[in-house]
């Protein structure tokens, strides 16, 4: 019964036989990436890496996409700095363990991260599409927040419980796994954790909120339906990072919206320097105490993550170039949970790894801003990138405490595809390629990949 992965596939297949890549991309593969869970996955064939969901999906479109010769694609360098990234996990692994392993997660990787960027940078500069692929997204959000309001007071979670019930196998994650916080279960969907299931929403909810500013939705009551589910999507996780990176996420959109920046700015350094006068004693103190001496369940996990830290950088400075690779990291002091990205990173694939990730974070957030640059505060295309930046700092302040898992690998990366697609200049880009050599080395490789 596992050979139902193998549908995304088919639906794919019969799609490109009357639609364009693009329109399967946005109509195929982001609603199978975002509703079925990633942790269902089989071997084809044995010996082969494992096929999920959403790759089965993405698999024809990759196919579609070579025969065309690779149509649309142009060298932009973040496509370099992504390549390189997976690279050196790839090396990483292979250094840790074996080629086998190593090979199965590049290619996992190029599925994940390379391709979903490409095709995503590629279809969004038509701007119709980019509109499409956003109101894609919030409607899926949507739906799934109201299987998560349930899952949230009912404790039932229906896209897991569905699937395991015709699974013929074992399944990582265990249906009975329950996360409580103030009396109510941590829901999460098809998201496999809490936390991915709030960064993703935290992500996606300022996509909602521009759609609606626009009115892209069919009508203003729907309009407001689909901010509201989506953003209950945020509260029902109960994960406090993605929160607080949300919040933060809205002070941005605020600001950017507004006609008067001075005075904005102006008003929040006065408020955030107050704020820090006044908070950082107290912070320090509350987390001056270890995992012995806190005094309740918040208090110890402030605890676990500085212990964490502390633990951690050392295993870090032990094999700083290709880090201990992806299921090798020893466990230090009983800390078992690596509750941040960053960190993760550098302990499975090393510190130049982690900097091609920062690098990528960084380099695409200038990228919104030369998006933005001089743009009229009410410019809806400036208004997308002031909500895309939005979640991409709600993201890079969310992943400092929590890990990118799940369906929020891919989103990073396709939102990223979105703000290079957003900064994409034709003319530009079609005077700088007439007559580089680097560039059609680049278009070359890519063609072999």
């Amino acid at each position: 019964m596992d050979k139902i992965i193998l549908l995304p596939f088919i639906i794919s297949t019969i799609s490109l036989l009357n639609r364009s890549g693009s329109q399967t991309f946005i109509l195929v593969f982001i609603p199978t990436l975002t509703f079925l869970p990633v942790y269902f996955d089989t071997e084809i064939i044995s010996g082969t890496p494992e096929i999920f969901f959403w790759s089965s999906a993405l698999i024809p479109i990759l196919i579609s996409w070579a025969i065309s010769n690779f149509k649309g694609y142009t060298y932009n360098h973040m496509d370099l700095i992504i390549f390189l990234y997976i690279l050196v996990i790839f090396f990483g692994q292979w250094d840790n363990s074996n080629y086998k392993k190593a090979q199965k997660l590049m290619f996992n990787n190029l599925l994940a991260v390379l391709f979903p960027y490409l095709l995503t940078r590629i279809y969004c500069r038509d701007r119709m599409m980019l509109i499409k692929m956003i109101k894609i997204i919030t409607y899926s959000g949507a739906i799934i927040a109201i299987f998560n309001l349930i899952e949230f007071r009912m404790f039932t979670n229906y896209f897991d419980r569905i699937l395991r019930n015709i699974w013929p196998s074992y399944v990582m994650w265990d249906l009975g796994m329950v996360m409580s916080r103030w009396g109510f279960k941590r829901a999460f969907g098809p998201f496999s954790h809490p936390i991915v299931s709030g960064y993703i929403y935290a992500f996606i909810t300022p996509l909602a909120i521009w759609c609606y500013s626009q009115n892209f939705f069919k009508n203003l009551r729907l309009g407001k339906i689909v901010l509201f589910l989506n953003f209950s999507g945020i509260i029902t996780s109960l994960s406090r990072a993605p929160m607080i990176g949300f919040f933060i996420g809205l002070i941005i959109i605020y600001y950017g919206w507004s006609k008067n920046k001075a005075a904005i700015s102006a008003i929040l350094v006065i408020i955030i320097t107050i704020a820090l006068i006044i908070s950082t004693p107290v912070a320090i103190k509350y987390a001056s105490v270890t995992r012995a001496t806190a005094i309740d369940t918040e208090q110890r996990n402030v605890a676990y993550r500085k212990e964490m830290w502390q633990a951690y950088t050392e295993v870090v400075l032990e094999k700083p170039f290709l880090g201990w690779g992806r299921f090798s990291v020893p466990s230090v002091r009983g800390i078992k949970s690596i509750d941040s990205e960053y960190l993760g990173i550098a302990l499975s694939s090393g510190v130049l790894a982690l900097a091609l990730y920062l690098l990528f974070l960084s380099g695409t957030l200038k990228t919104l801003f030369n998006s933005i640059h001089k743009k009229d505060h009410d410019d809806k295309w400036a208004r997308l990138s002031w909500c895309i930046a939005a979640g991409w700092i709600s993201a890079i302040f969310s992943q400092a405490t929590v890990y990118s898992g799940a369906q929020s690998v891919q989103y990073l990366f396709i939102i990223g595809g979105m703000c290079q697609a957003l900064d994409f200049n034709k003319n530009k880009i079609e005077k700088s390629n007439k007559n580089s050599i680097s560039d059609r080395c680049v278009l070359e490789f890519a063609r072999v990949l």
